[in-house]
């Protein structure tokens, strides 16, 4: 197991710039964009629609009450965006630019109008420019490095810790006649993973409970949040059968 979290570590540290803004489930939008502060012309609005329209989660910057446990567990999950004001004689133009956590950019859209009235002229540029970005399709996502660790909350999600060598594996837990493993990252987090394919099948952050903690279930289908617990040989998940119904399922040793 180690030795094939080594190889996707060394995999995804030569992909990792290859990254594109709809491989992000979630964008952080400024309060105010810096090109923009004086007169915004009813484009942050506007922004957030397009967005939304795209399939993406909006985070509002400097709100960190509204942010989904796995982003606060992995910033590198968003992107930021920013407009940018493009100088023009005769035209109103901007720029769109998406950038990772590591400030890097990952997507640079210009819209261009020749309406002369600024705000109906910049808020033609900005539809030009977002109706270049791509729908979110985050759940298709490649690993996303972190300066610490390397994690991915898709469905084929591996993981390692890249602070350390050798990484503390427990001993197998089955259900369903299927072998999972555990893998601890970081700050008392770990993952199940599904010994077959090596793929996560639930994130683990721990609550301010002893034994209870939030859990990220991992599914082609969506990911969603659900509750799971730590009793002795056990790891106990409650899973979502439909809505407003779950189904507690036990991991033996």
């Amino acid at each position: 197991m180690k030795s094939i979290l080594s190889l996707i570590l060394l995999a995804t540290l030569s992909t990792s710039n290859a990254q594109d803004v709809s491989d992000y489930k979630y964008v952080i939008v400024p309060q105010e964009f810096p090109d923009f502060k004086k007169n915004d012309f009813n484009l942050p609005p506007r922004l957030k629609t397009f967005l939304r329209r795209k399939k993406y989660e909006i985070i509002v910057e400097d709100n960190s009450n509204n942010r989904p446990l796995e982003l606060q567990n992995n910033p590198c999950l968003a992107t930021k965006v920013d407009l940018q004001n493009v100088k023009s004689t005769f035209k109103n133009k901007l720029k769109v630019v998406f950038t990772d956590c590591n400030h890097s950019v990952v997507g640079d859209f210009e819209g261009v109008s020749s309406i002369k009235e600024f705000e109906k002229g910049y808020q033609e540029a900005l539809q030009v420019a977002m109706n270049q970005v791509k729908t979110q399709s985050a759940k298709n996502t490649p690993v996303i490095q972190n300066s610490n660790n390397i994690i991915s909350t898709t469905t084929d999600q591996t993981v390692t810790n890249q602070t350390s060598a050798n990484q503390n594996i427990n001993p197998y837990y089955k259900l369903d006649g299927k072998n999972y493993e555990v893998a601890t990252t970081s700050n008392g987090n770990f993952v199940l993973i599904n010994q077959e394919n090596s793929q996560i099948v639930a994130q683990f952050y721990p609550s301010t409970q002893k034994n209870i903690y939030h859990v990220n279930i991992i599914v082609p289908e969506g990911n969603y949040q659900t509750i799971g617990y730590v009793n002795g040989n056990n790891i106990m998940i409650e899973y979502r059968t439909a809505l407003n119904s779950w189904e507690l399922k036990t991991y033996t040793k």
